[in-house]
């Protein structure tokens, strides 16, 4: 039997729940204001990361910021993870790189409360590198949360401002797979025969952080919401398919149904979370959703095509080959969590400092140069790549801002024509292309 106290702060006075917390808790209120949270248990992995092929070297480093930060030990969050099965010189070899995950998202994200873990090593299912998910999901009547919404327990601590069960209770549990050739280097370079550690834990936590939902199909019939309560997760508000409607819109979508099973299984799904897509560059981002439905992969990660090896967006895709190596969240995770209420440590990704709006280019016809004004004033360092219709590259500067302002010059010896200039910050990974003539 598990004793759970909630003592919340908009509680008037504390309630103690007695039972085994395989499914959701109904309500069971003394009193009209009190309020007693749905809890469900997550009993099974909610996602699952595959090994695939190895397709070529591919690198992508932790933000300059987060490694300045970890350098500093001015984490935002406070994780605790209890090891199982890492033993011997390879299990500390592997711990030393769980941290380093670890302290990726420790300054990455920010909370108040104490992140634990559960890390096991053991064997997993074939091609499975590793699994993880949330320990527990609560609704909330917190002002910052969503009513009637599944939030992950870290999650719903950092709202709430207090620990769900008592102090020592496990957020996340994940494990990772005891067979596999593991590289355990925290410099993104694993050789082409090794699977990169860093990045399976970094990736897995992510969904222990919230990247989930309780999506699933049986080959015809679809269901979003978990169903003993007929609740998404905080995963799902954004989400909808090509036309823009959403799935939890019941008029359009009855849950479960075939008809939901089309949309799971359509390829054509996407989490229009404003800040993900201020993150990039006004695009919503994809999310995979192949025919037929894949288990622990299908919408609980961004589509892999869409968001190949090497893009900084590509963490939270559902599959990584030998010699690839992602040690950054990827601005629009990020956005995502936002959206679903993490804090961002070092600061909010606004989601209107950085889009086509807010970015002026002059003159425009250009002659020799490009004046490029960013209305947020941000000194940051920027990628700025200049195309031709062709799709070509014919310049490429990195160039940091000054009060917010760019110059691209020495132009004059271009053809004149029609370009565009792709301006891309080197931090959050977001950009925003403008078209430019020259005459």
């Amino acid at each position: 039997m598990n004793k759970i106290t909630f003592k919340m702060k908009n509680f008037i006075k504390p309630l103690t729940i007695v039972g085994a917390l395989c499914y959701t808790i109904g309500a069971f209120a003394q009193d009209e204001t009190e309020f007693v949270p749905k809890v469900k248990n997550v009993t099974t992995p909610a996602c699952v990361l595959y090994a695939k092929d190895y397709e070529g070297p591919s690198s992508t480093h932790t933000s300059p910021e987060v490694l300045n930060r970890m350098a500093s030990g001015t984490a935002c969050t406070n994780f605790i993870v209890n090891y199982t099965g890492f033993t011997g010189p390879e299990g500390a070899q592997a711990m030393a790189a769980f941290q380093f995950a670890v302290d990726i998202w420790a300054n990455s994200i920010e909370s108040s409360q104490p992140i634990r873990i559960n890390a096991s090593f053991e064997p997993l299912g074939p091609g499975v590198l590793g699994q993880a998910g949330p320990t527990t999901v609560l609704t909330s009547n917190h002002p910052d949360a969503t009513p009637n919404v599944f939030y992950p327990v870290a999650l719903w601590e950092k709202i709430e401002d207090q620990d769900s069960s008592g102090f020592g209770s496990i957020d996340i549990n994940a494990t990772f797979s005891s067979s596999f050739n593991w590289y355990y280097g925290t410099d993104a370079m694993p050789p082409g025969s090794q699977f990169d550690f860093v990045t399976v834990v970094l990736h897995e936590l992510g969904h222990g952080l919230g990247f989930i939902s309780f999506a699933t199909t049986d080959g015809s019939t679809g269901r979003l919401r978990e169903p003993n309560n007929m609740i998404p997760t905080v995963y799902d508000l954004n989400v909808e398919n090509g036309m823009g409607q959403s799935l939890l819109d019941s008029g359009l979508f009855t849950d479960p149904s075939n008809d939901m099973h089309l949309q799971l299984t359509g390829s054509n799904l996407f989490n229009n979370s404003p800040t993900s897509v201020g993150q990039n560059g006004g695009v919503i981002p994809r999310m995979f959703a192949p025919s037929p439905w894949d288990q622990g992969s299908s919408y609980s990660h961004w589509d892999e095509s869409t968001f190949p090896n090497g893009n900084v967006n590509s963490l939270m895709t559902p599959q990584i080959g030998s010699g690839v190596a992602n040690h950054n969240p990827g601005p629009i995770s990020l956005g995502l969590f936002e959206d679903m209420g993490w804090s961002i440590c070092g600061g909010s990704l606004t989601v209107d400092e950085f889009t086509v709006d807010t970015v002026e280019i002059s003159p425009n016809p250009f002659t020799s140069s490009i004046a490029i004004k960013l209305s947020n004033g941000a000194n940051d360092d920027y990628t700025v790549n200049l195309f031709d219709i062709n799709g070509r590259v014919v310049m490429s500067e990195t160039l940091t801002a000054t009060n917010g302002n760019l110059t691209l010059s020495n132009l004059d010896k271009l053809g004149d024509a029609l370009y565009f200039v792709k301006i891309t910050n080197d931090f959050s990974g977001s950009s925003i292309t403008k078209k430019v003539i020259k005459n």
